[in-house]
């Protein structure tokens, strides 16, 4: 995902800066395994449908009852990676604020490696297509709760409004602000909810 090079770059100024902001293609956060992402109520026949739509069934399968993750093209599937670059942010005493998207939901996650703190992050949604409420029909909070359960960094998720989020950042707080369109059917800035995260300077903890 990211070589050494690229990770001292990334981090260099770190220690001088007040914030460290990288992007991310993908969420640097664990996600739960597949086994934790079919919350209660879910059909065989539901997993079923989905599993064999990513063409990945048997896969998806045998990495669950392995305890691995899901998605192997994603941070999950390179931790040497995953643990350079926080680890590099551990050694700056970096405050780690990872700006993330391409999972079409949203997501606020606390970053650990090995054991200890080392950033949050704010994972954006898709602005129109379709996330996890397609896959996994039922209650939101139900999807957003069986992810939690299968991912100790994962702190809030919507999994079914569609939007875009905001980081504010002063030198005692970054804060993100979820905002969720009330329609995406048609031309409109009506809103249905925001939800706000925000993380005060030198904790690198979301505060609960």
């Amino acid at each position: 995902m990211v070589g050494p090079e690229v990770v001292k770059r990334l981090h260099r100024k770190a220690a001088a800066d007040r914030w460290d902001v990288p992007p991310a293609r993908f969420a640097v956060a664990l996600y739960a395994s597949i086994s934790h992402a079919f919350p209660e109520g879910t059909t065989p026949a539901a997993a079923e449908r989905y599993l064999s739509s990513l063409q990945l069934e048997d896969l998806a399968l045998a990495t669950a009852r392995a305890g691995l993750p899901f998605n192997m093209d994603t941070w999950d599937g390179y931790p040497s990676a995953r643990a350079r670059l926080l680890g590099s942010a551990q050694e700056t005493g970096s405050n780690l604020v990872v700006l993330s998207g391409d999972s079409h939901n949203s997501w606020a996650f606390d970053l650990d490696n090995g054991g200890k703190v080392a950033g949050v992050e704010f994972a954006g949604t898709s602005v129109t297509s379709p996330g996890s409420e397609s896959n996994f029909p039922g209650d939101p909070d139900g999807v957003a709760r069986a992810f939690a359960a299968g991912s100790g960094e994962l702190k809030w998720a919507e999994t079914s409004r569609r939007g875009y989020f905001t980081v504010e950042l002063t030198p005692e707080r970054a804060t993100g602000e979820f905002l969720f369109m009330d329609t995406v059917r048609q031309p409109s800035l009506a809103l249905s909810g925001r939800h706000r995260m925000s993380v005060a300077h030198g904790t690198n903890r979301f505060a609960t």
